[in-house]
């Protein structure tokens, strides 16, 4: 009976400290580099801290993530559910309210403020006036594929409230600081996983006069990566290194370290430490937001008088010297 006794006592702390977190994949993890760095960063803390991980990718077709969501909110069996984009945040605000004693967690998006919800957001801004930056100190170089019009392009998978409001504001402030005169040629393709339309879209904007063209298209911008190929033109990658996919086509890459940020987040719900009702945003500082500026393919193919322009830039952003919405 004592021996019972003392065993219970043992294992009761184990039980007490058991933490179990869920996250809704909204999309698939293979092929999105964004995914792939959330996920490896979530199995990092969970490595780490020693709590349990459950992964679900909800797929494709966004009028599942909601249904998703509720579901494993209904089960009453996490600590923390963990979902992702601007595509969420309403339906993050629906979850929230039907459970009330459940945590949320919103990452690269933002919630309406719940007590039972953190967001974290990045500054997407920052990574767009980088390549804004970037693609204007190309267009005015002597580089084989830069032509005399002071032209850029930008292609978006989609319309959403952070490509208007602010990625496409800061990436035609970026351009016109290095030129006033640059023109930025905006198109969307309506779909993340698209090639062909990436390609047409590409084919379009090189047309027009653009040399370089910041892709944030998911997919759908291997096409348009394809295409700079064939026509000797460039192209910028958004979110994670892929300049090694085509070295010379992609010049550089804004990068987010989606990895690093969600493992954050996950340490300090473990602990006990995130601040649910509120909402954070980081960027440069917070060290989530970089450029390839030490990329070996980089320093090959970009002259050093670009290179040191851009690290000039990168660390006025940092320093907070530069507002990329500022008009």
């Amino acid at each position: 009976m004592k021996k019972n006794l003392i065993i219970m006592l043992m294992i009761l702390p184990l039980m007490v400290l058991s933490y179990d977190v869920a996250l809704l994949i909204t999309g698939e993890i293979g092929g999105n580099p964004i995914y792939e760095m959330m996920v490896d960063g979530a199995k990092r803390a969970s490595r780490d801290f020693g709590f349990n991980l459950k992964v679900v990718e909800g797929g494709y077709n966004p009028a599942k993530w909601e249904p998703s969501l509720i579901a494993l909110a209904s089960t009453g069996s996490y600590d923390l559910i963990v979902t992702f984009t601007e595509g969420m945040p309403k339906s993050v605000e629906k979850a929230a309210k039907m459970f009330p004693k459940q945590k949320f967690a919103l990452i690269d998006g933002i919630a309406p403020l719940s007590e039972n919800v953190y967001s974290l957001g990045f500054k997407d801004e920052e990574m767009a006036y980088l390549a804004g930056y970037f693609a204007g100190l190309i267009t005015t170089s002597n580089l084989p594929g830069a032509n005399r019009e002071l032209k850029v392009g930008l292609i978006s998978g989609d319309i959403y409230p952070a490509m208007i409001d602010r990625m496409k504001p800061a990436y035609e402030k970026g351009a016109k600081s290095v030129n006033q005169a640059i023109e930025v040629l905006f198109s969307v393709a309506g779909s993340w996983s698209d090639p062909g339309k990436g390609s047409e879209l590409a084919q379009l904007q090189f047309s027009q006069g653009a040399d370089i063209i910041f892709l944030v298209a998911g997919g759908t911008g291997i096409g348009a990566i394809q295409k700079a190929r064939e026509l000797k033109k460039y192209v910028i990658g958004v979110d994670s290194n892929i300049i090694s996919i085509a070295p010379g086509v992609i010049l550089a890459c804004v990068l987010k370290r989606a990895d690093d940020a969600i493992y954050s987040v996950l340490k300090r719900a473990y602990e006990g430490k995130l601040p649910f009702g509120n909402y954070e945003r980081w960027g440069i500082e917070e060290n989530v937001i970089d450029f390839t500026l030490d990329e070996n393919y980089f320093t090959q193919f970009v002259s050093e008088n670009i290179a040191e322009k851009m690290r000039q830039i990168f660390n006025s952003l940092k320093n907070g010297e530069i507002d990329p919405l500022e008009k």
